[in-house]
């Protein structure tokens, strides 16, 4: 891969990272508190994204695409994320999670015929060693179904990820996974909306506000952006790349709250960001061959 092709996917791939840790960083400001109950929130952040796509995608007249698991994926992560995020700390929930990912992806990068090299291998344990590093002493024991919730919640987006490779058109599959997904978060409401694992009742309007966002600026367009990255990076680099959204959660609390940089998190991000560096090898040759597009849904 030339300097040209690289270039724009390293640029693509930082947006992408710092959507999440923005989306990670409003999601767990709502759930945390009183703001709003979990059924709420995922109901809300799953219609604004759709509301947001639908939109785009008339004005540029694409049309709208049945999905197939890809908006089962997308909803069963945003509903496990949403209710275990009320109860489980951020640093244990970023933990679960991201091993899910890339245990998932690693599994699906077999069965799709790629072979993680040693230096694939290698690059993701390093990574989870510095994620580990860099959350260590903020852990706690969880109780057990939110472990299995983050679990569930990570599981779905590898697979959500998984199932975004090789499309031809990004803005119709993610449109149409949002629109179902929605949907589904509507019969949820239905049926739970009365159900809260917190004291929340009333939901107030900052938690509104911040799941709308969530939403409408960091999960439609930036997974929009994501299945667009996709076809071009392989699945292994894809999940490992994933582990640096906890950094660049540090490094934004420290740019923007005047949080201190702590040595544990120079270790931690030095370490995932040559994990991610492994993951960039194949067979002795830097970014693999981007996987070959097909007109639908896997």
């Amino acid at each position: 891969m030339d300097c040209k092709q690289t270039l724009p996917v390293a640029g693509m791939t930082l947006a992408v990272l710092i959507g999440m840790a923005a989306n990670s960083l409003l999601a767990r400001a709502a759930l945390s508190g009183p703001a709003i109950g979990p059924t709420l929130f995922t109901l809300i952040r799953l219609a604004g994204g759709a509301l947001t796509l639908v939109v785009l995608s008339a004005i540029r007249r694409v049309p709208l695409r049945r999905p197939r698991l890809n908006a089962f994926w997308l909803f069963l992560y945003a509903a496990a994320f949403s209710y275990t995020y009320v109860v489980l700390g951020a640093a244990m929930g970023a933990l679960l999670l991201f091993f899910a990912v890339q245990l998932t992806m690693f599994a699906g990068a077999l069965v799709g015929g790629e072979r993680p090299t040693a230096s694939h291998i290698g690059g993701g344990l390093l990574a989870l060693a510095g994620l580990y590093i860099l959350v260590a002493l903020q852990l706690h024991r969880p109780a057990p179904w939110a472990v299995v919730g983050m679990l569930t919640a990570g599981a779905a987006w590898g697979l959500y990820s998984i199932g975004g490779r090789g499309l031809r058109d990004p803005l119709a599959h993610t449109t149409g996974n949002f629109v179902y997904a929605a949907l589904l978060a509507m019969g949820l409401a239905f049926v739970r909306l009365d159900w809260h694992t917190g004291p929340q009742t009333v939901p107030h309007m900052a938690g509104v506000l911040e799941a709308l966002i969530s939403g409408a600026a960091t999960s439609a367009p930036i997974y929009l952006l994501w299945y667009a990255l996709l076809p071009r990076l392989s699945t292994v680099f894809a999940a490992t790349v994933q582990l640096a959204v906890p950094v660049i959660v540090a490094l934004g609390g420290w740019t923007l709250l005047g949080e201190p940089i702590s040595a544990r998190l120079v270790i931690a991000g030095a370490l995932i960001l040559a994990g991610v560096g492994l993951t960039m090898r194949r067979n002795g040759h830097d970014t693999p061959r981007p996987a070959k597009p097909s007109s639908g849904t896997p």
